[in-house]
């Protein structure tokens, strides 16, 4: 029985993956430079306003990108305008004690004027009578305002699934934060008023005034959906577990602040394709010999196991 839920663990992060539109785990960039390439754009800048590449911190590596606390940074994340299909997007967040973050969904990039298809995001901003002010919140949803909760000085997923399979006239989505389910599957995705995006356009990570500053890392946006909470993800994140880069070459680098006690990785069929123990913090494997495609590391780290995924 174990080993048949693992294996449908690994179905449902294998149905996420194996339609992959693109995966970042922002190694790639300079630190210290804007992002203003391929699906990173800004809202018509021309670069001037894009994401930032830090090393303050980051989920898995050294690098994430920040949208500080200058009050300009309008930077955009491209979804591709979808007008029909299955589409999820995953991506880690950290907000600093003392600062607080931004987002809004757009529903055409380029943005031009805007089209917020759900009002705004806001964590931890503080917003004039909300008694929730000082947590999450997003202001126009279909369910009207939406309060959520978010940890403070260490990362958390947001993942957002858009299910536009009858149409972008007939949306509805599913939002979770930091493996907690916000918007159940099947709300309309729409604003409170019941009016539909022109499409699934993009993110726009705005800082919204000088308390703002925040980092984002491992973008991994799907033609289908993310499981919400995974298997054990955040738990492996409090350890400090990290497993990159991400696409990886030839090397895989795993780091923990507890000892990693063993490392399996498996296909996407479940066929295990590597399997040690280790029992030290941090450890590297050799992927040279494996296929292009998707992979699951499952990982015992002080005690918790978990799986993340890895693309090849």
């Amino acid at each position: 029985m174990k080993k048949n839920y693992f294996l449908a663990v690994l179905f449902a992060f294998g149905m996420s993956t194996a339609n992959a539109q693109f995966v970042d785990d922002m190694e790639s960039y300079a630190v210290g430079q804007p992002i203003y390439t391929g699906w990173w754009t800004d809202w018509g800048c021309g670069g001037t306003c894009s994401i930032i590449a830090s090393a303050d911190f980051a989920q898995s590596g050294s690098v994430s990108g920040n949208i500080p606390n200058n009050g300009d940074t309008d930077a955009v994340l491209d979804m591709g305008n979808k007008i029909f299909g299955s589409w999820g997007l995953k991506f880690s967040m950290y907000v600093p004690s003392g600062s607080h973050g931004y987002f809004n969904l757009q529903g055409t990039v380029p943005i031009g004027g805007g089209e917020w298809i759900n009002g705004n995001w806001y964590f931890g901003q503080p917003i004039a009578g909300h008694p929730g002010a000082m947590e999450g919140y997003i202001s126009d949803t279909s369910l009207g305002g939406v309060d959520f909760d978010f940890p403070y000085d260490q990362w958390f997923d947001v993942v957002i699934n858009v299910n536009i399979n009858s149409g972008i006239g007939a949306a509805t989505w599913e939002l979770g934060i930091n493996g907690t389910v916000v918007v159940a599957e099947g709300a309309a995705f729409t604003d409170f008023a019941g009016t539909y995006p022109t499409s699934l356009g993009g993110i726009d990570f705005y800082s919204i005034d000088t308390g703002n500053n925040y980092y984002v890392d491992d973008v991994d946006y799907i033609n289908g959906f993310h499981p919400i909470g995974g298997a054990g993800v955040n738990d492996l994140a409090a350890k400090g577990f990290s497993a990159y880069p991400n696409p990886v070459k030839n090397v895989l680098n795993l780091n923990a602040k507890e000892a990693i006690s063993s490392v399996s990785i498996y296909n996407v069929l479940g066929q295990q394709v590597y399997n040690a123990n280790v029992n030290a913090l941090n450890t590297t494997i050799d992927t040279s010999s494996f296929a292009s495609g998707a992979y699951f590391v499952k990982v015992n780290v002080g005690g918790t196991e978990g799986i993340v995924k890895i693309l090849k």
